[in-house]
């Protein structure tokens, strides 16, 4: 179910008609995706379809129009240049509280769990488990990297990012980012020990028959609950830095760039105002 809205939510940030085709199918996205974890027999595939559904009709109809929303109220402090470094504290906490709108309603299909035999919850954490070492596997592949090259790599993916949005970017910018990337705490490994203790906390709950739907719905609706003091410390020390960073860009742009960020943010607007009116019929 997490998959759910992992794919709903990266499918938003893509841009023009073929994001627009993409969250429409969404829900086949998402019904394949867990099938990749768990091979299910006929019932529970219509059973999987129509919650699915149910999931892909609830965030389109009450979810798309709170991104437009927080998304419009920012693109006209930026147009209006009235944005204050606690507009962007506000925003990410307006992200992070979408996401924990789709974890929530997610969590509310848990029961659904017991729908699977004991063969079928093991295969579904076995393949869960083997996506996370899959992620310990690169980590480790790009700790053996030179260090300076990994940084580097960095650069040059948020440097794309932000190119798409404002255009190349000056010297002076180009040293924020540099700096930025330097200096950021790196929450990587942290961040997969985090995972791995979620996921043994899974299994427990999981493979203890019947699944207690209460244990289940904490883990899902919760997971900070299992960070070490370590990682929220340095989540908490990333956050700023970031805030502080985009802070820093925002005083930097020119008039073009400006105009340039309105514009994008004017793109992803008419993408969701598109998919509210197709869910809306």
């Amino acid at each position: 179910m997490r998959v759910l809205g992992f794919a709903l939510l990266t499918l938003l940030v893509l841009s023009g008609c073929t994001a627009n085709i993409g969250y429409q199918f969404a829900d086949t996205l998402v019904e394949w995706r867990v099938k990749e974890y768990v091979d299910l027999n006929d019932q529970q595939e219509a059973t999987l379809a129509k919650k699915v559904d149910e999931l892909h009709l609830w965030h389109a109809r009450t979810q798309i129009p709170e991104y437009r929303e927080a998304l419009f109220n920012l693109r006209e402090k930026v147009h209006n240049q009235t944005l204050e470094k606690a507009d962007i504290v506000a925003f990410e906490r307006t992200l992070l509280d979408f996401w924990q709108n789709v974890l929530n309603r997610v969590s509310k299909e848990t029961a659904l769990i017991n729908d699977l035999s004991v063969k079928q919850k093991q295969q579904l954490f076995e393949r869960i488990e083997e996506k996370q070492q899959e992620r310990f596997e690169k980590f480790e592949e790009k700790q053996s990297e030179n260090p300076i090259l990994r940084q580097l790599e960095q650069v040059n993916e948020v440097e794309s990012d932000l190119e798409d949005i404002i255009g190349e970017l000056t010297e002076q910018q180009d040293k924020l980012l540099r700096g930025w990337v330097s200096k950021k705490p790196s929450l990587q490994e942290d961040w997969l020990n985090y995972r791995a203790k979620w996921l043994t906390e899974f299994e427990t709950v999981l493979l203890t028959e019947p699944t207690d739907i209460n244990k289940l719905t904490a883990l899902i609706q919760d997971p900070k609950q299992l960070r070490s003091e370590a990682l929220q410390e340095k989540i908490e020390q990333s956050s700023e830095a970031r805030n502080t960073f985009l802070w820093n860009m925002y005083l930097s742009l020119s008039g073009n760039q400006r105009k340039a960020a309105v514009e994008k943010a004017d793109e992803y607007i008419d993408l969701l105002d598109s998919i509210m009116e197709d869910f809306n019929d």
